[in-house]
C-alpha cells in the first residue's frame, strides 16, 4: 500500500510516518515545502496525487491556531476549506482521501457525547474552516473518510500538557479552566487509529477518533501534574476568568463507538498515554 501524508512535518504527521513506516507501508510524506495545498495548479500537478503513485492521500495540514484565526481568517480559510478544495478537485479520480477533522465543528451545548449524525454549529472561525474544509469532501468525493479528533497532543508541537509542564516547571500556581470538557488524544493513538483504517479501507463516512477518556481541562491538568515531577498548586477557574479571542465549545466530548465497532480500537487510557509522554518531554527538557 502506499500513502501520501500532507503536512507531514506537522505533530500529527510525524508521528503518522514514523508509524506507517514501522508497519511496512510505503510512505510519501509531503511538508508545505514539498508541496503547497493552497496552490491550485502544484496540486493539479503533483504526479504523487494519482491513482498510478498512491492509494491513500492523508491530509493532515491544517491551520491549527485557533485564536489565530479570529485575527486572521483569509489565512485560516485559505488552509482549512480552499485548500481542500484543490485536493478534492485532484482526487475526484484519484487515490482515496482521508482527512483530519475536529470537534470544534460542534458548539458544546448537546450536554453528552456527540455522534457523527449530531448536527454541527461552530462557535469561532476555526471550526467555520474546518466544517468547511468537511463540505467540500462530502459534496466532491464519492469514497472520503473524515476522522474528527480533539484535545491532541503529542511530543513533536505545541499542545497542552507540553505547556503545562512548563508552567509547573515554574513553580507557581497553574490556573485552569475547569468548565470546558473534552477527550484528550494522544497523535499516537490518532496515528494508529489511521493506519488501521487505511489496512481495513473502511467505508466512505465521517468518524470520530479521539480518547476514551472524557475530562475538563483541570482534569486533564491534575492528571498530567499527577504523572510529573511538579510540586506547584493548580487552581480551577472559570471560562469566564480566561477570555480568549476563539469562543470554544463548553463540551465537545465525542463518541468513539461508530470507529471502534468498524474494527478500529488503538485507544489507551489518557494516564498510560501521559506516562509515556511526559518521560519523554522531561527527558527533553532536562537535555
Amino acid at each position: 500500500m502506499k500513502v501520501v501524508v500532507l503536512g507531514a512535518t506537522g505533530m500529527l504527521g510525524k508521528d503518522l510516518v514514523r508509524i506507517l513506516q514501522k508497519r511496512g507501508l510505503q510512505v510519501f510524506p509531503l511538508s508545505s515545502k514539498d508541496l503547497d495545498i493552497r496552490n491550485e495548479k502544484a496540486v493539479r500537478d503533483c504526479r504523487l496525487l494519482s491513482k498510478k503513485n498512491a492509494d491513500w492521500v492523508v491530509n493532515c495540514a491544517a491551520y491549527t491556531a485557533v485564536d489565530q484565526a479570529e485575527l486572521e481568517p483569509e489565512n485560516a480559510w485559505d488552509i482549512n476549506s480552499e485548500a481542500v478544495l484543490n485536493l478534492c478537485e485532484k482526487l475526484t479520480n484519484g487515490p482515496r482521501l482521508l482527512h483530519i477533522s475536529t470537534d470544534f465543528v460542534f458548539d458544546g451545548t448537546k450536554g453528552s457525547p456527540y455522534t457523527e449524525s449530531d448536527e454541527t454549529n461552530p462557535l469561532c472561525v476555526y471550526g467555520q474552516t474546518k466544517l468547511g474544509g468537511e463540505h467540500y469532501i462530502e459534496a466532491m468525493l464519492d469514497d472520503p473518510i473524515i476522522l474528527r479528533t480533539s484535545w491532541l497532543y503529542g511530543t513533536q508541537g505545541k499542545s497542552f500538557p507540553k505547556t503545562m509542564i512548563k508552567l509547573f516547571a515554574l513553580g507557581n500556581k497553574v490556573r485552569v479552566v475547569n468548565d470546558q470538557w473534552g477527550c484528550p488524544t494522544s497523535t499516537v493513538d490518532l496515528a494508529n487509529a489511521i493506519v488501521n483504517v487505511l489496512e481495513l479501507n473502511l467505508e466512505s463516512g465521517t468518524y470520530h477518533a479521539c480518547g476514551n477518556d472524557s475530562m475538563s481541562w483541570f482534569e486533564f491538568a491534575k492528571l498530567i501534574h499527577s504523572n510529573s515531577a511538579a510540586t506547584c498548586e493548580l487552581e480551577p477557574i472559570p471560562t469566564s476568568d480566561y477570555p480568549t479571542p476563539a469562543k470554544r465549545p463548553r463540551d465537545s466530548r465525542m463518541s468513539n463507538e461508530k470507529l471502534k465497532s468498524s474494527g478500529v480500537s488503538p485507544w489507551r487510557s489518557t494516564e498510560s498515554n501521559l506516562t509515556e509522554f511526559i518521560t519523554g518531554i522531561e527527558k527533553e527538557m532536562s537535555l
